[in-house]
């Protein structure tokens, strides 16, 4: 029989916060992104990438699936384009819809069909 002095330790809950549930499930590699040098094609500030580092900034920032709208004249709120978008769009999966700047918004999807 099992005592109060050589019993297991009770287990560990671990207890779901509001940030865990934003984080990805699957831990995706990182991979260093160069800082690069700034260069002048007909006298206008230019930045250039190869194929592979723009893959690789595709895949940190979760933007396989990505979509941006812009909204030409004006915009609704923010909780009316996270209702209308994916209902729109016919969107099956989940999906995360935020404003990226003053007249745009980032659509992150999860898969390829939507």
């Amino acid at each position: 029989m099992a005592t109060a002095s050589n019993a297991w330790p009770p287990p560990v809950l671990i207890i779901p916060s509001y940030l865990n549930s934003l984080t990805p499930k699957t831990a995706k590699p990182k991979h260093s992104i160069p800082i690069k040098d700034i260069t002048y094609v007909h006298s206008e500030s230019t930045v250039l990438w190869d194929e592979e580092e723009v893959d690789n900034m595709v895949i940190q920032e979760d933007l396989e699936f990505a979509v941006i709208e812009k909204f030409s004249y004006g915009w609704p709120e923010l909780e009316e384009i996270r209702k209308i978008m994916p209902l729109q769009y016919k969107i099956k999966a989940e999906c995360k819809i935020g404003f990226l700047r003053d007249r745009h918004v980032l659509i992150r999807l999860t898969t390829m069909e939507d």
